[in-house]
C-alpha cells in the first residue's frame, strides 16, 4: 500500500511539475503562430505566378544561349521569376548557364532547393502536431487538482484549475490550426515552385 501510494504521489508530482513548462510552450507556439501568420500574409501579397512570362523567358534565354549571349540569357531568365524563391533559384542557376556541367549542377541545385523547402515546412508541420498534444496535456494536468478540490469542497480550486484546463485546450488547438493551414497552403505554393524550377532546368538543358 505504501509503495502504491508512493508511486501515485510521484506520478502526481511529476505531472503537476509539467504544467508550467506546457503553458510556457503553448504561449511560445501562439507567438510563433502570430509571427508566421504575418510572414505568410507578406509572402502571399508578394506572390504573382505568371507561367506565360516564365515560359517566354525560358525560350528567350534558350535562344540567347544558342547565340552565345550568355549574360543576356541570364538577365532574361532572372526577369522571368514570379516570387522570391523562384528568383533565388534562377539567380543561382544562371551561374552555370553555358557550362558543360550545367545538367549536373542544375540537378544538384534542384535537390538543394527541395531540402530548403522541406526545412521551411518543417516548423509548421511540427507545430501542427505538437500544438494539440500540448493543449491536451495542459487540459489533463489540472484535472487532478480540480478533482481534489471538488472532493474537498474547494470550489475556488476547482474553478481555477478548470480555467487553466480549458484555456490550454484553446491555445493548443489555435496554434495547431494556424500551423496546419499555413502548412497546406505553403505546400501547394512550393509544389508549384518546384514544378517551375524543373521546367526551367529541362528547357535549358
Amino acid at each position: 500500500m505504501d509503495i502504491s501510494s508512493g508511486i501515485t504521489g510521484t506520478m502526481f508530482m511529476i505531472s503537476n511539475a509539467l504544467l508550467y513548462p506546457v503553458v510556457i510552450s503553448l504561449l511560445g507556439l501562439i507567438a510563433w503562430s502570430l509571427i508566421s501568420a504575418g510572414q505568410f500574409t507578406s509572402e502571399y501579397a508578394s506572390r504573382n505566378r505568371d507561367t506565360k512570362r516564365l515560359k517566354a523567358g525560358c525560350r528567350d534565354a534558350k535562344t540567347k544561349i544558342g547565340m552565345g549571349a550568355l549574360s543576356e540569357a541570364s538577365v532574361v531568365l532572372t526577369g522571368s521569376g514570379s516570387n522570391d524563391l523562384l528568383k533565388r533559384f534562377i539567380k543561382d542557376l544562371s551561374e552555370y548557364i553555358g557550362d558543360v556541367r550545367f545538367p549536373v549542377e542544375a540537378e544538384k541545385l534542384l535537390q538543394d532547393y527541395e531540402l530548403k523547402i522541406a526545412d521551411e515546412l518543417m516548423q509548421a508541420r511540427l507545430v501542427a502536431r505538437v500544438g494539440p498534444m500540448l493543449g491536451l496535456m495542459g487540459t489533463l494536468i489540472p484535472m487532478g487538482p480540480a478533482l481534489i478540490g471538488l472532493s474537498s469542497g474547494n470550489i475556488q480550486q476547482l474553478a481555477a484549475n478548470l480555467v487553466i484546463a480549458f484555456s490550454t485546450t484553446v491555445l493548443g488547438l489555435l496554434a495547431g490550426g494556424v500551423a496546419y493551414s499555413i502548412l497546406l497552403i505553403k505546400k501547394k505554393w512550393y509544389t508549384q515552385d518546384l514544378s517551375d524550377m524543373e521546367y526551367i532546368v529541362e528547357v535549358l538543358k
